[in-house]
């Protein structure tokens, strides 16, 4: 089985990095690498050797650690192929169903999720009957989406979400590159005014908590585009909608300046 850790960097951007690893074998791939001597610290604890460096995008903020760990680790770092002149010591591109790690019958699979940015890439952790889990860098977060005005686009992002996150089984984790749970639950009081599950939810909320994705589709506004309490609250804030994607669109814009 393939073990997850976070490692939440408490700096101003509320990082996350990921190290995924087996026991039995002591291989280790980090994700999104912020603070290496944290998780070098962390690899030691657990006894496991990091073999590759995995970087959902080029944003500094998800790749400022890859080069001390790369010499610290000697290991091989990856990334989207549009990014090679952007992510510091890229050695190895991805593409679109490569795998970068299996163990036993789990595999983590690479899917190219642009919208962010052009060069965004999500780990999603599989066996053979279902998803487990999606490392998803800055393209899903705890309710929310990521913002796309360092190099992505917002109609892209509208893409990504409704054709391949929407389609993620309820049981999924999700595995996002920042913890942003209190700011982006109350963008979603204030765009999604009914949501009693919601209600119920937050009071439950911990620090660093994971969730499923089943929770997302009952949190996230951008989830819930479709619902009479996103809606109207958009009409009712004078926003003109046509169709699902001017909803998400709108909701986006609105985040931008939350």
């Amino acid at each position: 089985m393939i073990e997850v850790l976070p490692i939440f960097t408490n700096s101003p951007l509320r990082n996350f990095s990921y190290l995924v690893y087996s026991n039995r074998t002591g291989e280790a791939y980090c994700i999104d690498p912020f603070d290496a001597k944290s998780i070098l610290t962390h690899t030691r604890n657990l006894g496991v050797k990091i073999k590759g460096i995995l970087n959902t995008h080029e944003h500094g903020d998800h790749t400022q650690g890859n080069l001390e760990l790369k010499e610290e680790t000697k290991a091989i770092v990856y990334g989207h192929k549009d990014a090679k002149d952007k992510i510091p010591g890229l050695d190895k591109v991805l593409k679109e169903g490569d795998i970068v790690f299996s163990f036993e019958e789990e595999s983590l699979v690479v899917w190219d999720t642009p919208g962010h940015t052009f060069s965004h890439l999500s780990f999603v952790r599989k066996n053979p009957k279902t998803i487990l889990g999606i490392f998803s860098g800055d393209t899903l977060f705890n309710v929310g989406v990521g913002n796309c005005f360092r190099g992505g686009d917002p109609n892209v992002m509208y893409e990504t979400i409704s054709s391949r996150f929407e389609t993620l089984p309820d049981s999924c984790l999700l595995y996002p590159g920042h913890d942003y749970w209190e700011n982006n639950l109350k963008f979603a009081e204030h765009v999604d005014p009914k949501n009693e599950f919601r209600e119920n939810f937050k009071s439950k909320v911990k620090p660093f908590q994971v969730s499923e994705i089943g929770e997302e589709k009952k949190l996230n506004p951008f989830f819930r585009r479709n619902t009479n309490s996103v809606k109207e609250r958009l009409v009712s804030l004078n926003e003109t909608i046509s169709d699902d994607r001017s909803v998400f669109l709108t909701l986006r814009r609105l985040r931008d300046h939350w």
